[in-house]
């Protein structure tokens, strides 16, 4: 396939040209969402693993306990929830911090990099899952370009749950919007 990087970076990219087309205020309504999912999946995932795995066992006995198995079942779920958080914010009445755009340049400028902040916050969730179960879907017609180029290796380390370590930081940036928010 190629490159995790390439394709990483265009989902990024692409948010930019949503969040150009919503404007900040939707933005950072949506900013929130995606922080508070990535939030409760890291809060739950030590509980949830061990539960798929063993719901997994049970109605399919031949499973088996393969690492790459087990991997492609973690990761696909971890990725189908966060998807569906951010689809379901995207596609419905959500969360509406309101506020007023800025005039152009500037409220485009804002809306680029909120744009942007989101677009690093989904295409980092998604490769971080890919990451933590070793790639799994390598597997699917070539998968991924293995092993990883340099570039690769070194925005590994940046994604935004290497950054945020422990998930209650992500709190911070949800409490700063909101205060904003209720002061403005």
């Amino acid at each position: 396939m190629g490159p995790i990087e390439t394709y990483f970076t265009t989902i990024a990219v692409l948010f930019i040209f949503i969040g150009i087309a919503r404007g900040y205020a939707k933005e950072l309504s949506t900013t929130v969402v995606i922080l508070v999912a990535i939030f409760l999946l890291d809060v739950i995932d030590t509980r949830l693993n061990p539960l798929l795995l063993t719901l997994v066992k049970t109605i399919f006995p031949d499973f088996g306990t393969a690492a790459t198995a087990s991997n492609l079942l973690l990761c696909s779920v971890y990725s189908i929830l966060f998807i569906g958080a951010v689809f379901a914010n995207y596609s419905g009445n959500t969360l509406n911090l309101g506020g007023k755009q800025a005039d152009p340049p500037v409220g485009t400028y804002i809306s680029a990099a909120v744009g942007l902040l989101n677009g690093y916050l989904v295409a980092g969730t998604l490769w971080f899952y890919q990451d933590l179960y070793a790639y799994p879907f390598k597997f699917f017609g070539g998968g991924i370009a293995q092993p990883l180029s340099a570039t690769a290796q070194v925005m590994v380390e940046l994604l935004p749950q290497k950054l945020a370590t422990n998930a209650g930081y992500l709190m911070i940036p949800i409490a700063l919007i909101i205060l904003l928010r209720a002061k403005g």
